[in-house]
């Protein structure tokens, strides 16, 4: 649940074919945004645009471009077709707080534990504080994220009847964001997470890869170029704000091709078969000349080097 999606494991594509085909329980293809009032948006922008505004980086041709080069390497990601079943969104969104200061294995030990001693969310709902702790106390936490998991359920069957988040897919991206983001526990990444993968909308969901990534790339304002523009500031409006995760997600949010943002999630969050398998927190990413560069070297001779030790 740490990238919100099931992935295929990771192979290199076959030269007569740049695309894989990855696992997901909601099938259907990235929809078109629609704004709160059904209408559609303009393809790439956010609800409010980049909170950096002036800032030219990245382009569509920068992302395009980079996205080719990491596609003939990782393969393209697109959604299974033909799978009927679709997850469930309060799954999704109990699993991903479960993943949270963990493990991905103690995470999905705790959130298995939990549906098994719990059929249903209903369950979940009425059930004593100590009762859901004991079931996900191996993810860490547990006290704290027993409290939001059952907000969460409460607030549901008390405005809604049920306890199920499954309206939501007749919402548009930003009323998601607006109906989930009130609840401690799920922020923004979860939210995008729940939009590209289970409801369908276009949204740039950004981890700790995608945020540190951009910063490598230049994609995002440094320290000095933050700086050096809010001295020049006329007003509050075009002062930048401090970069974090979330401005990083609502600036390549707003930025990046809506056609893009499912495959390049995958392949910057992949660690089984994407770039974080040879491009780690402790490495530099760059993109020059058309070229990805890992510490300074092509992605392709890393990539063969990683592999090779992994044989030895």
């Amino acid at each position: 649940f740490s990238h919100g999606i099931e992935v295929a494991q990771g192979r290199k594509p076959s030269k007569s074919s740049g695309s894989r085909t990855v696992s997901k329980q909601n099938s259907r293809k990235p929809s078109s945004k629609r704004t709160a009032s059904g209408a559609p948006a303009a393809a790439g922008a956010a609800a409010g645009g980049s909170p950096f505004p002036g800032f030219s980086r990245p382009t569509a041709a920068d992302v395009t471009d980079l996205h080719k080069a990491l596609a003939k390497v990782f393969g393209e990601r697109r959604p299974t077709k033909g799978r009927s079943r679709r997850r469930d969104i309060l799954d999704t969104v109990v699993g991903t707080i479960l993943s949270q200061n963990t493990t991905n294995t103690n995470s999905h030990a705790a959130f298995t534990k939990l549906k098994t001693k719990f059929k249903t969310w209903d369950l979940v709902r009425v059930a004593k504080a100590s009762a859901v702790e004991v079931e996900i106390r191996c993810g860490g936490l547990a006290p704290k994220k027993t409290k939001w998991i059952q907000h969460i359920c409460r607030t549901m069957h008390k405005e809604r009847g049920e306890t199920s988040l499954e309206y939501l897919r007749k919402e548009s991206k930003e009323s998601v964001h607006n109906l989930l983001e009130r609840f401690p526990g799920v922020g923004k990444k979860t939210v995008a997470i729940i939009n590209l993968f289970d409801i369908g909308h276009p949204d740039m969901a950004v981890d700790t890869h995608v945020f540190r990534y951009a910063e490598q790339l230049g994609w995002m304002p440094s320290a000095k170029q933050r700086e050096t523009h809010n001295a020049r500031a006329g007003s509050a409006k075009e002062r930048w704000p401090v970069v974090t995760r979330d401005t990083c997600y609502a600036h390549l949010d707003a930025v990046f091709p809506d056609r893009l943002k499912y495959s390049m999630h995958l392949i910057l969050t992949d660690t089984r078969g994407g770039l974080p398998t040879v491009c780690t927190a402790r490495d530099s990413l760059a993109f020059e000349a058309g070229a990805v560069l890992v510490n300074g070297r092509p992605l392709r001779e890393v990539v063969r080097e990683r592999a090779a030790a992994r044989k030895e």
